[in-house]
């Protein structure tokens, strides 16, 4: 259900004979906004601010790549689909493809031997627990920014502070977006994560700025 793609004009879901249903754009967070607008196509319009935004899908392959562990030659299946010895039998490869965080022994151990298993957990934690403060203060803002435009079109703000702003809020959204539907919780890739999440704060602000710039004209005029 949450891989179903609708048109944002008429709301209407779109159907497997479009091939936006199977849509992989095979970006970065950094340049997913330009690839949809290259496509022309945007799954939704919000009911305050007007934006027409993206639902972004999972993009757990696109968040490793270019983090340390891809560059250091980690693959998927070495943390999640490790060589595990049961204590009686051949070693074999497990195939339940669940977090690292619960064979931490057969994982992150056996690249990090100096580790114990509460080290490698205090490391993924604190990893996942930065990056959810970080997801939780890009909320702010954006909640924030949606909140700037309720105050402008109660004002009467025009179309061009608004459409300006709208602008902010599709970069805002979209890299905070991607952490929300990627399930690593930053942990593919901190380093992006970081970065992309203060770029939305920023954009927010913007949007904040733009919009509370034309209200203080507005009331000026009164």
């Amino acid at each position: 259900n949450c891989n179903l793609v609708f048109n944002p004009q008429t709301g209407a879901s779109i159907g497997m004979d479009s091939r936006l249903t199977n849509y992989y754009p095979w970006v970065n967070v950094f340049d997913l906004q330009k690839k949809y607008e290259s496509v022309g196509f945007k799954d939704f319009r919000h009911a305050v601010t007007g934006a027409a935004l993206t639902k972004i899908q999972h993009p757990e392959v696109e968040t490793f790549w270019g983090s340390k562990h891809e560059r250091a030659g980690v693959e998927c299946k070495d943390c999640h689909m490790p060589r595990v010895k049961p204590k009686k039998g051949k070693e074999y490869t497990f195939h339940g493809q669940r977090s690292s965080r619960y064979m931490l022994k057969d994982t992150c151990l056996r690249c990090h031997p100096d580790w114990t298993p509460e080290q490698a957990e205090y490391q993924v934690d604190g990893v996942q627990n930065y990056v959810r403060g970080k997801m939780r203060k890009a909320e702010f803002w954006l909640g924030e920014l949606i909140h700037a435009f309720l105050r402008a079109k109660d004002l009467g703000v025009g179309e061009e502070a608004l459409r300006e702003a709208r602008k902010e809020h599709d970069k805002a959204h979209i890299l905070w977006e991607w952490w929300t539907a990627e399930n690593s919780d930053g942990f593919h890739n901190p380093e992006a994560a970081r970065q992309s999440l203060a770029e939305s704060v920023d954009a927010s602000q913007r949007g904040i700025e733009i919009l509370n710039k034309a209200i203080g004209q507005k009331t000026a005029a009164k």
